[in-house]
């Protein structure tokens, strides 16, 4: 016991070293701490998933959920309207390029028949919530960019589960209803989202009362935890709900004031304190999680390796082209070549690549191995790219793909 808490500090006070060094390169903190479960686990065999039992994925879920509603809080209603067809856009056409990429290359290079492969498609088909927002906010992105990528993660989110669990439906009951899965997204997003506003504004009006108690500042992460389980347990995406619990508690005041449904000064405001605590919250759980994602990888099969980094070398090659298409060109230049790196898996799909197995589908292994493999080369390739895309002469060649963009430069990613 001693140990386990030994080890528990040092990994915090790693996790602060490590959110210093992506301050100063824009590697980010994210991979470190993977690294480090790497390490303690399949090469050292100090750890093992085992033994964290439900732990893990309770943990998981709890990030998960954490970064969503800070994502939510972090978003300006302003931006939200302007950036929604450039989110749409990219996040569908992305999602749908990426589905079809690992499909073809699970069926031809891992051996999947074309259900499991496309079981695989949809747990990779988008990007990490708990890897883009707190690189986005890390590097200082602002306006519509920041936006898209927050919002697209938080779509994307839904699409892979729900489209997952679709399919594992459709493998029991042999087949699958293209209207009747267009019907389930569009149910699942909406309610969701009704549910995390509704519940938003509620606690508004309840806030300053719970800033009142002990340790208050707890309260709003407290419940958005109960709104993210009420949802999931209504069989709706407790992932929209969360976000829009997040984006409803720091723009209610002003929806208020342009509705006039409700007079603004009767809700409270999400103070500069409480988004503070969540910051710390999400600081923790983020740390713990991603050293356990680095202790479940697998690294004993390279053909998984191989096949994962097929997977990502595609994957990032189509986003630049997307990006290059789908995106307004009023954007900022390094804001689009952020952009197009910026497809990093890892929570959700982390989450998701057991499921298959656990289901008794045939591959489930192989689909649960590739994933892992992809969250990590993923997360590392961005790592790579953010810093080198301020060192010539790619950024020169960034500057000559993205040349009919706006030249405006404000990402803060330090030269290395």
């Amino acid at each position: 016991m001693a140990t386990t808490i030994l080890v528990i500090g040092l990994f915090v006070f790693a996790a602060y070293l490590f959110k210093g060094i992506f301050s100063r390169t824009g590697i980010p903190d994210v991979l470190m701490l993977m690294l480090c479960g790497i390490l303690i686990g399949p090469v050292m065999g100090w750890a093992t998933p085992a033994q964290f039992g439900q732990a893990g994925s309770v943990l998981a879920t709890m990030a998960l959920v954490v970064i969503l509603f800070e994502g939510g809080v972090d978003l300006d209603l302003h931006s939200l309207k302007p950036a929604l067809s450039a989110t749409l856009k990219l996040t569908l056409s992305t999602f749908i390029a990426t589905v079809a990429i690992v499909t073809g290359v699970g069926m031809f290079m891992a051996g999947l028949d074309w259900m499991p492969a496309l079981m695989l498609g949809m747990i990779l088909g988008g990007t990490s919530s708990a890897v883009v927002i707190p690189l986005v906010q890390g590097l200082n992105v602002q306006g519509k960019a920041r936006t898209v990528l927050i919002l697209e993660s938080a779509i994307t989110d839904v699409l892979c589960i729900v489209g997952l669990f679709v399919l594992l439906d459709a493998a029991k009951h042999g087949g699958i209803s293209a209207g009747s899965t267009v019907l389930s997204l569009a149910e699942t997003m909406t309610i969701a989202f009704a549910i995390g506003a509704m519940a938003a504004f509620g606690w508004l009006f309840l806030l300053r009362a719970a800033r009142r108690l002990p340790h208050g500042s707890f309260a709003s992460a407290a419940m958005c935890f109960i709104v993210y389980g009420s949802t999931e347990l209504l069989g709706f995406s407790g992932a929209i709900a969360a976000l829009c619990f997040g984006l409803t508690l720091a723009n209610g005041r002003r929806f208020a004031a342009a509705t006039g449904l409700i007079r603004a000064g009767r809700l409270a405001a999400f103070s500069s304190r409480e988004q503070g605590f969540l910051q710390e919250l999400i600081f923790v759980l983020k740390t713990f999680f991603f050293v356990f994602l680095g202790i479940s990888m697998q690294l004993n099969d390279m053909r998984l390796f191989v096949v994962g980094a097929v997977i990502v070398v595609a994957v990032y090659a189509v986003r630049h082209v997307l990006a290059l298409f789908t995106t307004d060109r009023d954007t900022p230049h390094p804001h689009v070549s952020l952009t197009a790196i910026m497809v990093p898996k890892g929570l959700a799909a982390a989450v998701l690549a057991g499921q298959p197995l656990q289901q008794g589908i045939s591959g489930g292994e192989v689909i649960q191995g590739i994933a892992y493999v992809v969250v990590l080369l993923s997360i590392g390739l961005t790592a790579c790219m953010i810093p080198l895309q301020r060192v010539p002469p790619v950024s020169t060649l960034y500057q000559a793909l993205f040349r009919g963009f706006a030249p405006q430069r404000d990402v803060d990613v330090p030269k290395p």
